[in-house]
């Protein structure tokens, strides 16, 4: 259906570090989404933004002698400059000290608490500030977070609870009759699992004697608001919630989220539970991808293999990072960064791949054709309906579940076939035997496979999709402006239609 709604959010970047390639990786994940929905003339609205309150954030700008204030502008900034230079096309930038949002967090939690489930009392617990949460002595190994490998600090303070533990049937209902309601299905069985324990009423405050930094809980200026119970509604108050301007809401809520598997419970459980007590409607799905591994192992300061997601693109060209990711980093399971896999990928599949099939078109249509689209006059059957029952079929396929990696397979699938046809048809060979009528014919059509390359390749990789359909003699903003129904279509390319060779799209690695 076209111009349907379509609201994409990645998780609120926590602000305590600047910016890891993990949240580089969901980003990208969230961005070809979204740039693919576009394709289909789908009205897409796409968020993200920062998580700017908490323990751990006052912390680490007081450990930085710097004030909080200060401390969060510059750490959002630097996610904002990741999103600028990563291509990422977001619609709007969240972040949780804005106005915007803590009126619409007082909100909510005026409306679920006027609506009985939040309830003050004594609490003696033991936080993880890592996790920004209160642990029970089942969620700990060894006295530990297993997470952060931390002894959880025990704390008494008299904080608001959410009734949590009021939602477990009604969640229980919600994943017997939505089974999609959480990708992949592996993930989903986990949150199952989490559920047959029971849930427990959760601390959603802290007190300003413990923690001065956070946003305050409506008609009580002693506690602000825990920080999940603050973060998680700004998928809401960016559309406008708590704000007498509803028409962002009305349109696009709900949304698909998309996160890591390490907060998981607090979007398949925590957030729709919320949702429930506010009678508002649930989240349209979440899609949970996994982590990065470098050189087969866990990212860690320890064993000083963190990737710096800025620093990787003054390394390598954007558009071969954002590649590499997705055709590596396959959505449902966790992956595998190396520099040697990198180089491989970089030279096998772009430069001698897509680089070398788009240079080796444009230069053969610039000697036998005088640098123009050619007249066709025997269409390629057996080239269209490759793609129309096997390479479209599954490049759909593979979006449809998050594949980008097999959508990408599939492209390749075709590229390979492209370069198959030239070492078959020896179009050079052709020309000595002065059959310029098949030259021209194949070129056409090699053409024409070029262009739906380009189409295939543009979510995840859009300045090369551009650069290919600019010297294919194609406006770019019209062409991408059409659905992707039409762009599947055969026919796209204008007999004598000039073309505009330009330099490689995947030159030789500089060592810098």
């Amino acid at each position: 259906m076209k111009n349907k709604p379509y609201y994409l959010t990645t998780a609120i970047a926590y602000t305590n570090a600047k910016p890891h390639i993990g949240f580089a990786l969901e980003l990208l994940y969230a961005d070809v989404m979204a740039r693919y929905q576009r394709l289909h003339g789908n009205d897409v609205f796409f968020l993200t933004g920062t998580d700017e309150h908490g323990q751990k954030i006052y912390k680490a700008a007081k450990e930085r002698a710097k004030g909080v204030n200060e401390f969060v502008d510059e750490m959002s900034a630097s996610y904002k400059n990741l999103a600028d230079q990563w291509n990422i096309s977001n619609d709007d930038f969240i972040r949780t000290t804005e106005e915007r949002h803590i009126a619409g967090a007082q909100k909510f939690w005026e409306i679920v608490a006027r609506r009985g489930y939040i309830y003050k009392k004594a609490y003696t617990g033991l936080y993880c500030v890592g996790c920004e949460l209160f642990k029970t002595e089942k969620d700990l190994v060894e006295g530990k977070c297993p997470d952060h490998k931390t002894i959880p600090e025990k704390l008494s303070e008299e904080n608001y609870f959410f009734k949590f533990s009021s939602f477990q049937k009604d969640l229980e209902k919600l994943f017997k009759k939505q089974a999609d309601f959480e990708y992949p299905d592996s993930r989903f069985k986990e949150i199952k699992n989490i559920l047959k324990d029971g849930l427990e009423d959760i601390s959603i405050s802290r007190t300003k004697k413990s923690l001065p930094w956070g946003i305050p809980v409506p008609g009580d200026d002693t506690q602000v608001m825990y920080v999940w119970f603050d973060a998680l509604t700004n998928y809401i108050t960016a559309l406008g919630f708590g704000s007498p301007d509803q028409k962002k809401l009305q349109k696009y809520w709900p949304a698909i989220h998309v996160v890591g598997k390490e907060i998981n419970r607090f979007h398949a459980l925590l957030w729709p539970a919320m949702l429930m007590a506010a009678e508002m409607e649930l989240p349209e799905q979440i899609v949970v991808h996994g982590w990065i591994t470098v050189d087969g192992q866990k990212m860690s300061k320890t064993m000083g293999n963190v990737i710096d997601p800025l620093e990787l693109i003054e390394q390598y060209p954007l558009e071969a990072v954002r590649y590499f990711l997705m055709r590596e980093i396959p959505f449902d399971n966790d992956g595998n960064f190396s520099h040697k896999q990198f180089n491989e990928r970089y030279q096998g599949d772009l430069a001698n791949g897509i680089g070398n099939l788009t240079s080796r078109v444009l230069t053969m249509v610039e000697k036998y054709c005088d640098n123009r689209v050619p007249e066709v006059t025997t269409d390629d059957l057996v080239m269209r309906e490759f793609l129309d029952k096997q390479i479209w079929p599954a490049y759909e396929d593979a979006f449809r579940r998050w594949r980008f990696d097999l959508a990408l397979e599939a492209c390749w699938k075709f590229i390979t076939y492209c370069d198959e046809i030239i070492s078959d048809k020896q179009p050079w060979a052709l020309a000595k035997q002065s059959k310029l009528a098949e030259v021209h014919d194949l070129l056409y059509h090699l053409l024409e496979g070029l262009r739906h390359i380009s189409v295939m390749i543009w979510p995840i990789m859009p300045e090369t999709a551009e650069k290919i359909t600019n010297q294919l003699g194609l406006e770019v903003g019209q062409e991408f402006g059409k659905p992707l129904s039409a762009l599947q279509q055969w026919v796209g390319l204008t007999v004598g239609t000039p073309i505009k060779k330009g330099e490689s799209l995947f030159p030789r690695l500089k060592s810098k």
